[in-house]
């Protein structure tokens, strides 16, 4: 009974453990955009490759390609997009969509993850983070940067694995937009500006789950090409045979009802082919800038990395089980087991003693009260009596 209860206290242990992984993992839970119907964006989990991503580059250098599997693909579900630099780097991927003019469209990541020497505590402090953001070019530029392109909210943590802060959303003012993805990986740039080396390492980024749908708007898709009609032939009167009057009036009369309908279908045609305002453009909200990191004084020595003091870990003894004693704890308490018997044999002993001594004394007491003494007393007084009647005799 006892070894089930701490079966089941571990792994109500290890649950909330894994809970716990799992809100740190998962922050504010995006939606997975990618996997549901609405999504326009081809190829958003990389299943067929790089196909329909171009990759941009601002500063420094950096590799894209796609991971199919295996230990260095660090995503949920590969394949996954696979981001590496040696140094540093300001650029990322982008993707040209269809669009319809006038819609508003929500694109964002959801699986974005990052190994660098960034993520370390005590360097993120003095230089900063990596910085991420998703962008949306409403009139389909490639440019990552023009400044047409509405960019979502710069995250800089490095707590997250999953952050639904990566997004955005913007009005589409032509046919096309654009999904950007920039990554800023200026970290070692800044650290060298204050002075501080940084042992040689790369940055390595996993992309997963890209998503883009429309979420508001009323505009119809691009219309198809229609036929256009064409004329169909009146008939001409004739004119060899002469009309009486009468019925010059009755001929007349058809023409006349047979131009009306042309002439009210271009009435209505031309009612129809009203011009749609357009759809008025929101202006995107000013983002808030981060504040920069604290100045610190620099030195010519590396930042320090955050170090782990050894704890002396104690392992309670679990209930219901007792230690097992040792050899000399064993000897110690067989020698004060022998002491204690061979003290207790002696007391015995002596007491069994003093009571047989004791009963002797009581039994010879109790036969002096019988008259033993009185008898030798009476033998006594005869043999006096005996000799002085011998002595009168004489």
């Amino acid at each position: 009974m006892k070894l089930r209860l701490l079966l089941l206290f571990i792994v109500l242990v290890l649950a909330l453990e894994v809970q716990s992984s799992a809100g740190g993992l998962r922050q504010d839970a995006p939606p997975d955009v990618c996997q549901q119907a609405e999504n326009i964006l081809p190829n958003c989990n990389f299943d067929n490759g790089t196909s329909g991503w171009q990759t941009f580059i601002e500063e420094g250098s950096a590799d894209f390609s796609v991971l199919q599997g295996g230990g260095e693909c660090h995503a949920p579900l590969c394949p996954a997009g696979y981001i590496v630099s040696q140094n540093y780097f300001v650029g990322g991927i982008f993707q040209q969509v269809p669009a319809v003019k006038g819609n508003t469209y929500y694109g964002n990541i959801v699986w974005l993850v990052f190994d660098s020497l960034s993520n370390d505590n005590s360097i993120n402090s003095v230089v900063g983070g990596i910085s991420r953001k998703v962008g949306i070019d409403p009139f389909g530029g490639t440019d990552s940067r023009s400044p047409n392109i509405v960019w979502g909210p710069e995250n800089t943590r490095n707590d997250c694995k999953i952050c639904a802060s990566q997004e955005v959303t913007a009005t589409a003012q032509a046919d096309t937009i654009t999904l950007f993805l920039r990554i800023d990986d200026r970290w070692r740039q800044r650290a060298a500006e204050k002075g501080y080396s940084v042992p040689p390492s790369k940055d390595q980024f996993w992309l997963d789950d890209f998503g883009l749908k429309q979420v508001a708007g009323s505009a119809a898709p691009p219309p198809t090409d229609t036929p256009v009609p064409t004329d169909t032939p009146v008939p001409q009167p004739p004119t060899d045979t002469p009309v009486p009057a009468t019925e010059e009036i009755q001929a007349e009369a058809p023409a006349v009802l047979a131009d009306a309908p042309t002439e009210e279908i271009a009435q209505a045609e031309v009612a129809t082919t009203e011009p749609v305002s357009p759809v008025a453009t929101p202006t995107p909200q000013p983002t808030d800038t981060i504040a920069p990191p604290p100045t610190l004084t620099p030195s010519a020595t590396p930042s320090p990395t955050a170090t782990f003091e050894p704890v002396e870990r104690v392992r309670a003894t679990p209930p219901g089980v007792t230690r097992r004693a040792t050899p000399e704890t064993i000897v110690a308490g067989l020698a004060s087991t022998s002491m204690l018997g061979v003290a207790g044999t002696t007391v015995c002993i002596g007491g069994v003693g003093l009571l047989l001594l004791g009963a002797v004394l009581a039994g010879l007491v109790w036969l002096y009260k019988l008259g033993w003494g009185k008898v030798d007393d009476r033998a006594t007084g005869d043999e006096e009596i005996i000799i002085k009647i011998e002595d009168d005799n004489k």
